[in-house]
């Protein structure tokens, strides 16, 4: 059976990882039978989290993952894009994963510690908890400045993210989905971010980006609605 070590439910999402969603919507989409596992990023092939193992093979990566499924499966949920269509998604998927996700590291790990601290360590004791979030937090916090995202004040990390979600939501219009009439592979990136920024009970500047656009808050109820009706529910 294929089985998905991805990170487990906090806050009311799926999951606090927009790869571990993107992942589990890749498979929900599919069909497959699979089966969820709470991960340790520490026991990670690549110190990472999801990874998918399929009949004795370990796939470290949630796009890895999509290929995958491709590959071994016959899921391929590109095959109705042009190539004109599919570098288009692929220039969103770069704005989505490597800009606007160390946007949302930046909220949760500077920003809103706490709550951070809360919703992900209470598997910690609590004896060692703040020493071991502190710990946590300073490498993000590196690498956050090694990826360059950390080195502009807030306000300008925040400005990158509403630039990506105007970008998001102009493109999507009165589409249902990214591409047009039926989902893609990029949707799951979309909808997989867009449940880390509007799910959990935190005003964020980031939150608040997202609010307003209408269209993107009703993409991410449409596509849990139409595509992964019971994730939610399977999460808990």
């Amino acid at each position: 059976m294929l089985r998905l070590h991805c990170f487990a439910p906090a806050m009311g999402m799926i999951s606090p990882s927009p790869f571990s969603v993107k992942s589990l919507a890749l498979l929900e989409i599919a069909g497959l039978t699979y089966e969820r596992v709470a991960g340790d990023p520490r026991r990670a092939p690549k110190k990472k989290l999801p990874f998918l193992r399929d009949a004795g093979k370990t796939i470290p990566d949630s796009h890895l993952t999509q290929q995958h499924l491709t590959q071994a499966h016959g899921v391929d949920l590109d095959a109705h894009l042009s190539d004109h269509e599919h570098a288009i998604a692929t220039g969103f998927r770069a704005l989505i994963e490597d800009q606007l996700c160390w946007v949302l590291v930046h909220s949760r790990w500077i920003d809103n510690p706490d709550a951070t601290r809360d919703a992900f360590f209470k598997p910690v004791p609590a004896l060692i908890r703040p020493v071991v979030f502190a710990m946590v937090q300073r490498y993000v916090h590196r690498s956050l400045n090694s990826q360059g995202m950390g080195r502009h004040n807030g306000a300008q990390i925040y400005r990158f993210g509403d630039e990506a979600l105007s970008a998001l939501a102009n493109y999507l219009g009165d589409k249902p989905y990214l591409m047009g009439a039926q989902p893609s592979a990029i949707d799951t990136s979309l909808f997989g971010m867009l449940e880390s920024i509007l799910t959990p009970a935190l005003d964020t500047p980031l939150k608040q980006a997202a609010l307003a656009h209408p269209t993107l808050v009703a993409y991410h109820q449409r596509f849990e609605a139409e595509q992964v009706p019971d994730l939610r529910a399977k999460a808990v």
